[in-house]
Protein backbone atom coordinates (compact mmCIF):
# COMPACT_ATOMS: atom_id res chain seq x y z
CA UNK A 1 0.00 0.00 0.00
CA UNK A 2 0.68 3.55 -0.87
CA UNK A 3 2.24 5.19 2.62
CA UNK A 4 1.26 8.56 3.23
CA UNK A 5 4.78 9.59 4.70
CA UNK A 6 6.61 9.10 1.41
CA UNK A 7 3.88 11.20 -0.81
CA UNK A 8 4.46 14.60 -1.45
CA UNK A 9 1.84 17.02 -0.72
CA UNK A 10 1.45 20.94 -2.31
CA UNK A 11 0.88 23.72 -0.02
CA UNK A 12 -2.74 23.05 -0.43
CA UNK A 13 -4.17 26.27 -0.36
CA UNK A 14 -7.92 24.86 -0.58
CA UNK A 15 -7.15 23.05 2.77
CA UNK A 16 -5.83 25.79 3.93
CA UNK A 17 -8.88 28.06 3.87
CA UNK A 18 -10.92 25.36 5.04
CA UNK A 19 -9.19 25.00 8.27
CA UNK A 20 -7.07 27.85 8.80
CA UNK A 21 -3.89 26.06 9.39
CA UNK A 22 -0.95 25.74 6.74
CA UNK A 23 0.61 22.62 8.33
CA UNK A 24 -2.92 20.78 8.23
CA UNK A 25 -3.33 21.79 5.31
CA UNK A 26 0.05 20.25 4.17
CA UNK A 27 -0.66 17.19 6.09
CA UNK A 28 -3.88 16.96 3.87
CA UNK A 29 -2.53 17.90 0.91
CA UNK A 30 -0.49 14.60 1.32
CA UNK A 31 -2.99 12.33 1.96
CA UNK A 32 -4.72 13.31 -1.18
CA UNK A 33 -1.34 12.72 -2.86
CA UNK A 34 -1.27 9.33 -1.32
CA UNK A 35 -4.88 8.54 -2.53
CA UNK A 36 -3.84 9.11 -6.39
CA UNK A 37 -0.90 7.08 -5.89
CA UNK A 38 -2.82 3.94 -4.62
CA UNK A 39 -4.51 3.84 -8.10
CA UNK A 40 -1.37 3.71 -9.88
CA UNK A 41 -0.24 1.81 -7.55
CA UNK A 42 -3.31 -0.92 -8.15
CA UNK A 43 -2.41 -1.13 -11.88
CA UNK A 44 1.19 -2.02 -11.12
CA UNK A 45 0.64 -4.83 -8.63
CA UNK A 46 -2.16 -6.06 -11.18
CA UNK A 47 0.80 -6.15 -13.95
CA UNK A 48 3.49 -7.84 -11.32
CA UNK A 49 0.93 -10.78 -9.83
CA UNK A 50 -0.14 -11.58 -13.58
CA UNK A 51 1.56 -14.91 -14.53
CA UNK A 52 4.46 -13.97 -17.06
CA UNK A 53 3.15 -16.51 -19.19
CA UNK A 54 -0.14 -14.44 -19.64
CA UNK A 55 1.09 -11.24 -20.55
CA UNK A 56 1.59 -10.10 -23.93
CA UNK A 57 0.53 -6.58 -26.23
CA UNK A 58 -1.78 -6.15 -29.09
CA UNK A 59 1.39 -5.71 -31.59
CA UNK A 60 2.01 -9.54 -30.70
CA UNK A 61 -1.45 -9.96 -31.30
CA UNK A 62 -1.54 -8.80 -34.31
CA UNK A 63 0.74 -11.18 -35.53
CA UNK A 64 -1.34 -14.31 -34.99
CA UNK A 65 -3.03 -15.51 -38.16
CA UNK A 66 -5.21 -17.74 -36.09
CA UNK A 67 -5.41 -16.18 -32.79
CA UNK A 68 -7.01 -18.70 -31.06
CA UNK A 69 -4.14 -21.55 -31.85
CA UNK A 70 -3.63 -24.50 -29.54
CA UNK A 71 0.18 -23.52 -28.93
CA UNK A 72 -1.47 -20.13 -27.25
CA UNK A 73 -2.21 -19.45 -23.09
CA UNK A 74 -6.16 -20.05 -23.38
CA UNK A 75 -6.27 -16.27 -21.06
CA UNK A 76 -3.97 -13.60 -22.46
CA UNK A 77 -3.63 -10.03 -20.66
CA UNK A 78 -2.32 -6.64 -22.39
CA UNK A 79 -1.66 -3.95 -20.62
CA UNK A 80 -2.47 -0.25 -21.51
CA UNK A 81 -4.14 -1.77 -24.66
CA UNK A 82 -4.61 1.66 -27.11
CA UNK A 83 -5.92 3.22 -30.00
CA UNK A 84 -5.68 6.60 -32.05
CA UNK A 85 -8.28 9.37 -30.55
CA UNK A 86 -10.15 9.22 -33.65
CA UNK A 87 -11.35 13.36 -32.91
CA UNK A 88 -7.33 14.04 -32.15
CA UNK A 89 -5.34 11.58 -33.83
CA UNK A 90 -2.00 13.28 -32.16
CA UNK A 91 -3.50 11.93 -28.88
CA UNK A 92 -4.77 7.90 -27.92
CA UNK A 93 -6.98 6.75 -25.57
CA UNK A 94 -5.91 3.89 -23.19
CA UNK A 95 -7.99 1.38 -21.09
CA UNK A 96 -5.85 -0.20 -18.49
CA UNK A 97 -6.62 -3.70 -19.88
CA UNK A 98 -7.22 -6.13 -22.20
CA UNK A 99 -8.49 -9.69 -21.55
CA UNK A 100 -8.28 -12.25 -24.28
CA UNK A 101 -10.01 -15.22 -23.86
CA UNK A 102 -8.22 -17.52 -26.65
CA UNK A 103 -10.83 -20.16 -25.88
CA UNK A 104 -14.07 -18.32 -26.68
CA UNK A 105 -12.34 -15.91 -28.85
CA UNK A 106 -13.17 -12.91 -26.83
CA UNK A 107 -12.25 -9.49 -25.83
CA UNK A 108 -12.91 -8.27 -22.37
CA UNK A 109 -11.37 -4.50 -22.35
CA UNK A 110 -11.47 -3.30 -18.76
CA UNK A 111 -11.25 0.14 -16.61
CA UNK A 112 -10.03 -0.08 -13.45
CA UNK A 113 -10.78 1.89 -10.61
CA UNK A 114 -10.13 1.94 -6.96
CA UNK A 115 -13.08 3.69 -5.49
CA UNK A 116 -16.66 3.34 -6.85
CA UNK A 117 -18.55 6.98 -7.04
CA UNK A 118 -18.01 9.26 -9.41
CA UNK A 119 -19.81 12.48 -11.54
CA UNK A 120 -21.90 12.12 -14.64
CA UNK A 121 -18.82 14.15 -16.54
CA UNK A 122 -16.25 11.06 -15.51
CA UNK A 123 -18.76 8.51 -15.43
CA UNK A 124 -19.56 9.27 -19.14
CA UNK A 125 -16.16 9.98 -20.39
CA UNK A 126 -15.10 6.41 -19.20
CA UNK A 127 -17.63 5.01 -20.98
CA UNK A 128 -16.99 7.08 -24.49
CA UNK A 129 -13.37 5.87 -24.03
CA UNK A 130 -14.27 1.92 -23.59
CA UNK A 131 -16.33 1.94 -26.64
CA UNK A 132 -13.78 3.25 -29.10
CA UNK A 133 -11.44 1.09 -28.40
CA UNK A 134 -13.86 -1.86 -28.18
CA UNK A 135 -14.76 -0.83 -31.46
CA UNK A 136 -11.70 -0.36 -33.09
CA UNK A 137 -10.67 -3.47 -31.64
CA UNK A 138 -13.48 -5.24 -33.08
CA UNK A 139 -12.57 -4.07 -36.31
CA UNK A 140 -8.84 -5.01 -35.88
CA UNK A 141 -9.25 -8.39 -34.61
CA UNK A 142 -11.18 -11.71 -35.05
CA UNK A 143 -12.65 -11.58 -32.00
CA UNK A 144 -15.95 -10.48 -30.27
CA UNK A 145 -15.14 -7.25 -28.26
CA UNK A 146 -16.86 -5.97 -24.79
CA UNK A 147 -15.85 -3.38 -22.37
CA UNK A 148 -16.18 -3.76 -18.47
CA UNK A 149 -15.93 -0.87 -15.49
CA UNK A 150 -14.39 -2.67 -12.65
CA UNK A 151 -14.25 -1.12 -9.28
CA UNK A 152 -11.71 -2.82 -7.80
CA UNK A 153 -12.70 -3.04 -3.89
CA UNK A 154 -16.57 -3.00 -4.65
CA UNK A 155 -18.53 -6.37 -4.02
CA UNK A 156 -21.98 -4.87 -4.70
CA UNK A 157 -22.50 -4.81 -8.61
CA UNK A 158 -25.49 -2.50 -8.13
CA UNK A 159 -23.66 -0.22 -5.94
CA UNK A 160 -21.00 -0.30 -9.37
CA UNK A 161 -23.76 0.63 -11.35
CA UNK A 162 -25.32 3.40 -9.25
CA UNK A 163 -21.63 5.24 -8.27
CA UNK A 164 -21.05 5.29 -12.25
CA UNK A 165 -24.69 7.22 -12.51
CA UNK A 166 -25.90 4.48 -14.47
CA UNK A 167 -23.10 4.82 -17.23
CA UNK A 168 -23.06 1.39 -17.44
CA UNK A 169 -25.05 -1.60 -16.94
CA UNK A 170 -25.15 -4.51 -15.10
CA UNK A 171 -23.26 -6.90 -16.92
CA UNK A 172 -21.01 -4.44 -18.18
CA UNK A 173 -19.42 -3.96 -14.49
CA UNK A 174 -17.00 -5.99 -12.86
CA UNK A 175 -15.44 -6.60 -9.22
CA UNK A 176 -11.90 -6.56 -8.57
CA UNK A 177 -12.60 -9.92 -7.21
CA UNK A 178 -14.50 -11.05 -10.78
CA UNK A 179 -11.39 -10.02 -12.13
CA UNK A 180 -8.77 -11.29 -10.86
CA UNK A 181 -10.74 -14.55 -11.30
CA UNK A 182 -9.99 -13.78 -15.00
CA UNK A 183 -6.39 -13.08 -14.99
CA UNK A 184 -5.36 -15.81 -12.36
CA UNK A 185 -4.51 -13.52 -9.44
CA UNK A 186 -5.89 -14.53 -5.86
CA UNK A 187 -7.95 -11.63 -4.97
CA UNK A 188 -7.86 -12.41 -1.27
CA UNK A 189 -3.95 -12.46 -0.82
CA UNK A 190 -3.71 -8.96 -3.11
CA UNK A 191 -5.74 -7.15 -0.95
CA UNK A 192 -4.05 -8.35 1.90
CA UNK A 193 -0.68 -6.90 0.22
CA UNK A 194 -2.12 -3.96 0.15
CA UNK A 195 -3.63 -3.37 3.53
CA UNK A 196 -0.50 -3.82 5.61
CA UNK A 197 0.48 -0.31 5.69
CA UNK A 198 -2.97 0.74 6.51
CA UNK A 199 -1.54 0.70 10.38
CA UNK A 200 1.29 2.57 9.83
CA UNK A 201 -0.76 5.55 7.59
CA UNK A 202 -2.91 5.32 10.45
CA UNK A 203 -0.24 6.46 13.04
CA UNK A 204 1.56 8.49 10.39
CA UNK A 205 -1.41 10.25 10.56
CA UNK A 206 -2.19 10.32 13.87
CA UNK A 207 0.92 12.03 14.87
CA UNK A 208 1.54 14.32 12.53
CA UNK A 209 -1.76 15.96 14.02
CA UNK A 210 -0.10 15.77 17.20
CA UNK A 211 2.30 17.58 16.04
CA UNK A 212 0.41 20.34 14.77
CA UNK A 213 -0.11 22.77 18.03
CA UNK A 214 -3.29 24.26 17.39
CA UNK A 215 -4.42 20.84 16.99
CA UNK A 216 -2.98 18.94 19.49
CA UNK A 217 -4.36 22.05 21.80
CA UNK A 218 -7.73 21.17 20.35
CA UNK A 219 -7.74 17.44 20.93
CA UNK A 220 -6.57 17.74 24.16
CA UNK A 221 -9.57 20.30 25.33
CA UNK A 222 -11.95 17.57 23.16
CA UNK A 223 -10.99 14.83 24.94
CA UNK A 224 -10.86 16.87 28.71
CA UNK A 225 -14.82 17.84 27.81
CA UNK A 226 -15.28 14.04 27.15
CA UNK A 227 -13.96 13.10 30.21
CA UNK A 228 -15.65 15.48 32.14
CA UNK A 229 -19.19 15.06 30.26
CA UNK A 230 -18.94 11.12 30.93
CA UNK A 231 -18.45 11.20 34.66
CA UNK A 232 -21.54 13.83 34.72
CA UNK A 233 -23.31 10.93 33.25
CA UNK A 234 -22.27 8.45 35.39
CA UNK A 235 -22.99 10.47 38.48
Amino acid sequence: MVRIAESRGKKGESYARLFGNEQLASLLSKVQAAVIRAGFELETMLEQWVPKEMITTLDELGTITDMGSSNKPDVQVVFRPARPDPDRPERSVQADLLVVDNRKRQFHLVEVKEGYVFDTKKSSGEQTSLKSITAWLAQEFPYSANYYFCAFNQQSKNAIVQGAKGRFRPDQVMTGRELCELIGIDYDQLCEARARDQRENLRYFLTQLLEIPEIRSEIIELLASEGGESETNND
